[in-house]
């Protein structure tokens, strides 16, 4: 890994951030200003010996992105498995395309209400409960339940053996980066990521937070943390995080700085 600042060194995507687990994104990009800046929308390919996983798809709208890199990392090789941590575009966008590309791939995880995006095929589908998973072959893909959910069928994912944590729209950060920026992990970034970061999509996505007490999801979130260690964590919408405790106190700080409804 590289150093904040080494402008050097920056990343490209697809990113190996663990051996066998890849990062992908199809950045949101839009102006701020005169700048063209962009916000991640990643995903992550879990490679095993026997079957390959793909973690969340992104946007229809990165499509292209997806479609290239996850074709230079498989270089032939099938898609086993489509996990999207739940039904919202940023997240399964690019199921019905990927199921296309790759005909023998099956979509997992808690698939409620999914029948009626994808109706027809439902013989693909394989239902996971928290606590189950995937033998990719020489790894595995676990699926935990989720402690920042979305909507109430999110899952998270997890590799026990390389303690990556994948956590859909936990430890989101609009740190808003420039094109040649998008592979750097959060560390990496030239200006480190702050609490208020993350105030797009806590208030805006995650508008159950306003009327949840912070210190109980904290506490919810630490006990998981104690239950599955994580060195790398994989978020959606931000850079991969090298530094699960360092960013694990700014997300939470980000917890507490949202606004709660007047009576």
């Amino acid at each position: 890994m590289t150093t904040r600042g080494a402008a050097d060194n920056v990343a490209s995507l697809p990113r190996e951030i663990s051996a066998g687990i890849f990062w992908l994104s199809a950045c949101l990009v839009v102006r701020d200003g005169a700048r063209l800046v962009h916000n991640h929308n990643s995903c992550f390919l879990i490679v095993g010996r026997d079957s390959t996983v793909l973690v969340d798809n992104a946007m229809p709208s990165g499509w292209p992105d997806i479609r290239d890199q996850l074709a230079a990392i498989l270089r032939g090789r099938t898609l086993d498995y489509l996990f999207p941590t739940h039904p919202e575009a940023p997240h399964m966008g690019n199921c019905g395309p990927l199921m296309d590309q790759y005909p023998r791939a099956r979509l997992v995880g808690d698939l409620r209400n999914y029948h009626l995006y994808y109706p027809g095929a439902e013989h693909r589908f394989v239902t996971m409960a928290a606590g189950e998973e995937l033998d990719l072959g020489g790894r595995r893909l676990v699926f935990v339940p989720a402690v920042i959910r979305d909507l109430p069928n999110t899952l998270w994912g997890y590799d026990p053996d390389a303690r990556v944590l994948f956590v859909s729209d936990a430890y989101p950060y609009t740190h808003q980066h420039e094109a040649g920026q998008c592979g750097m992990t959060a560390e990496e970034m030239p200006e480190a990521v702050r609490p208020e970061d993350t105030d797009v999509v806590i208030e805006r996505a995650l508008i159950w937070t306003r009327y949840v007490d912070a210190e109980v999801v904290i506490e919810e979130l630490e006990a998981f943390l104690g239950s599955y260690p994580a060195d790398i964590i994989a978020p959606a919408h931000g850079g991969v995080i090298t530094n699960p405790k360092a960013l694990t106190a700014v997300f939470e700080a980000g917890l507490r700085r949202v606004r709660r409804p007047r009576d």
